[in-house]
């Protein structure tokens, strides 16, 4: 009986379906829409009205320990600011920073034709978090006389006219801890508008100045990178690793759904054999 084998079906099937439903999107995105929050919209909008000569400030003040959440969503700006033609200087507040400036870039610029020193710069390793955004707001060119290659910054094209942070069109800061709040509390004030994406943890910290426009947008986990993917028409890792979550999810519910209604058959199909034994042997059979 086939609701007797589905009842019974080996672990190891189950296992499997569940692993092909994760690894297939990630192989072939499957192209699942998604609506996108207000908090991205806001960031995507804003990038949206920049011209060609408006420099921004990218921040890229995650760890490895989140970097599947923080750095799709990067990239997903990254290749939205380039298709402005933005120029860009990256802020390494953390040792990593500048991996993620680099590898990002080598990856993005040949496609956009983004040369470094003309087109982007990658700022030097700043300790101290709070105190680093603090004297790149209070004193830009004096915190960075060189950039991270040792090159005098008054010698690079791509902060042409950068004399202070108030001269960024943007902050763009992804991040796992306080770092967006350092640079509302510094940068803005100096005019300078602010937006962010944050590891899922990190949002409730962040949404109350979502909420008072003292953060200007916010982009949330994974479920945000992918959002910014759609917004921006490219899909990449983040709308896949969603796919793979919603198709999973759905396999799971699918493989409950059909082992109990198995389950439930196989049940009633021992109960009538019972009853047509017992009536085959003229109601003696004991129960």
């Amino acid at each position: 009986m086939i609701s007797k084998k589905l009842a019974n079906l080996d672990s190891r099937i189950v296992y499997a379906v569940v692993f092909l439903s994760i690894l297939l999107p990630l192989w072939r995105p499957l192209g699942l829409s998604i609506s996108v929050s207000d908090g991205t919209l806001k960031v995507h909008g804003l990038l949206n009205a920049l011209s060609q000569d408006d420099t921004v400030i990218v921040s890229p003040s995650f760890t490895p320990s989140t970097e599947a959440e923080v750095y799709p969503q990067m990239k997903a700006v990254l290749r939205h600011l380039l298709s402005r033609n933005a120029r860009i200087a990256f802020a390494c507040l953390n040792v990593e920073s500048q991996i993620y400036a680099e590898e990002s870039m080598a990856a993005l610029a040949p496609e956009f034709g983004y040369e470094y020193g003309v087109d982007y710069v990658i700022l030097p390793f700043t300790p101290g978090m709070e105190t680093a955004v603090a004297a790149i707001s209070n004193n830009f060119l004096g915190t960075y006389p060189r950039d991270a290659y040792g090159t005098p910054l008054t010698e690079i094209e791509a902060v042409t006219g950068i004399r202070s942070v108030s001269d960024f069109a943007l902050i763009v800061d992804f991040n796992t801890g306080n770092t967006a709040i350092y640079y509302i509390q510094y940068a803005n004030p100096r005019g300078v508008r602010v937006v962010a994406g944050a590891s899922g943890v990190t949002v409730p910290y962040l949404t109350p100045y979502l909420a008072t426009g003292q953060l200007s947008g916010l982009i949330d986990g994974m479920r945000g990178a992918a959002e910014y993917e759609s917004a921006i028409g490219y899909p990449g890792e983040a709308l896949a690793a969603m796919d793979a979550q919603s198709l999973s999810h759905a396999s799971i519910l699918a493989l409950i759904g059909l082992g109990n209604g198995a389950s439930f058959l196989s049940k009633r199909g021992d109960a009538r054999d019972a009853e047509q034994k017992k009536q085959s042997y003229g109601g003696e059979l004991d129960e």
